[in-house]
């Protein structure tokens, strides 16, 4: 690949363009839930790498490939899933299966390995479904918990 930095480049930067139409507070709302997600999931990345489940490429200086999809598409889409669908458990639920499901099967798994960012070793798109619901679940409890604690201090401000 000839500009494999430029690509990289894009896939981090392009998913926080669209941040710009969340509106602001949507965004102070669930970036803590984002977050804490890509970092749980840099984590299980690492994990992962160690089990020999996948295995990452390249990387642009000071971001391994790994960073690359947890920092940009995965953190800009977990922002916009839980503004799309926050409140609405089933409708959340439904979504991000489908979103995962596309991933998987449609071409992301695919797009990572040709341009040199990640691939499966060890670990079956199933299961990777699997781990990617799980996170979902994750994702949705810990703004379901940050929520809770915003409103229980609103409460007790009164």
């Amino acid at each position: 690949m000839k500009n494999l930095k430029l690509y990289y480049f894009a896939l981090l930067i392009l998913p926080w363009l669209t941040v710009l139409f969340l509106g602001r507070n949507s965004f102070k709302k669930y970036l803590p839930a984002a977050i804490f997600m890509s970092t749980v999931t840099t984590a299980l990345d690492l994990f992962g790498e160690k089990k020999k489940w996948w295995r990452f490429y390249k990387e642009i200086p000071p971001l391994k490939s790994m960073n690359l999809f947890n920092w940009g598409p995965y953190l800009v889409s977990s922002l916009w899933m839980l503004k799309i669908t926050y409140g609405k458990f089933p409708l959340y639920i439904i979504s991000n299966t489908i979103l995962h499901i596309c991933f998987i099967y449609l071409g992301g798994i695919k797009f990572g390995k040709h341009f040199r960012i990640f691939s499966f070793e060890k670990l079956t798109k199933f299961q990777y479904l699997v781990i990617d619901f799980l996170r979902a679940l994750i994702l949705y409890g810990f703004q379901f918990i940050n929520n809770f604690s915003q409103n229980a201090k609103n409460v007790s401000h009164k």
